[in-house]
């Protein structure tokens, strides 16, 4: 059955420096910042911690950069298996 737009979003595990860490809402946060008007590199790191943050993930100010290249890393495979495009007009803000 599929879940609605504002359902308990999952979590995903990601390697994050040396450690793996569970990132609640990962794949409603890349979605929001694929479609979102984010363009450069740094910006989009930017979002994606903002939405990781957002959705309930506490990350330490010291693990910032090290979050941020996960987040970047997961994101990038998700604009290529999305192939660059948007796959839906507006991302989902639950």
């Amino acid at each position: 059955m599929p879940q609605s737009c504002c359902s308990k979003p999952a979590i995903t595990i990601i390697k994050v420096g040396f450690t793996e860490a569970g990132i609640l809402g990962l794949e409603a946060a890349l979605r929001n910042v694929h479609v979102s008007d984010a363009k450069d590199d740094e910006q989009i790191k930017n979002e994606l911690l903002r939405w990781v943050r957002q959705f309930g993930n506490y990350v330490a100010p010291s693990l910032e950069l090290e979050y941020k290249e996960a987040l970047w890393r997961e994101y990038r495979k998700y604009a290529a298996k999305a192939g660059g495009e948007a796959t839906q007009k507006e991302g989902s803000k639950c």
